[in-house]
């Protein structure tokens, strides 16, 4: 009797293993996204700390000047955040946050760092904090701050 495997014998072994490669890239592909998310969250909270400690050393919320609020609450959302953003973003404020964290699309050089975009001197109020959609791919959101002036409390969300 010969020793060895018949031709079916190795195919069902690939189909074993083409099925085992295929929930691994499932699992793999779904573990990714999730951290995409996580990151989100984690400089969504690392945004909303620097807000808030520049709240406290300044004695006043971040606003671009000339802004004036008449209102209890505000939002920005989209490219507004970076009238909230930018007096963080300045150069004798940059302790208040590390700008190569952060990612910003800039018209006609698309999406960057904000320390990049900064050093190739574009204006702080042309730089609204964002992060590429885990979702859809291709697609730039950005955060929406919301600062709250009666509870004196801001939050950042996606």
């Amino acid at each position: 009797m010969k020793k060895g495997f018949t031709l079916i014998e190795l195919m069902m072994v690939m189909v074993v293993m083409a099925i085992i490669a295929t929930l691994a890239t499932g699992a793999a592909m779904k573990s990714i996204q999730q951290g995409k998310i996580q990151r989100i969250n984690a400089t969504s909270t690392v945004l909303q700390m620097a807000l808030m400690n520049y709240r406290t050393v300044e004695g006043h919320w971040p606003l671009v000047s000339g802004d004036t609020v008449s209102t209890n609450s505000v939002s920005f959302s989209g490219t507004k955040n970076a009238l909230v953003f930018a007096p963080l973003l300045e150069s004798n404020k940059r302790e208040y946050v590390d700008t190569s964290a952060l990612l910003t699309q800039v018209p006609g050089l698309g999406v960057l760092t904000v320390r990049e975009a900064l050093s190739r001197k574009v204006a702080p109020e042309s730089c609204p904090i964002g992060y590429p959609d885990p979702e859809k791919s291709g697609t730039f959101n950005y955060f929406k701050v919301t600062i709250d002036f009666d509870y004196d409390i801001v939050k950042v969300t996606r």
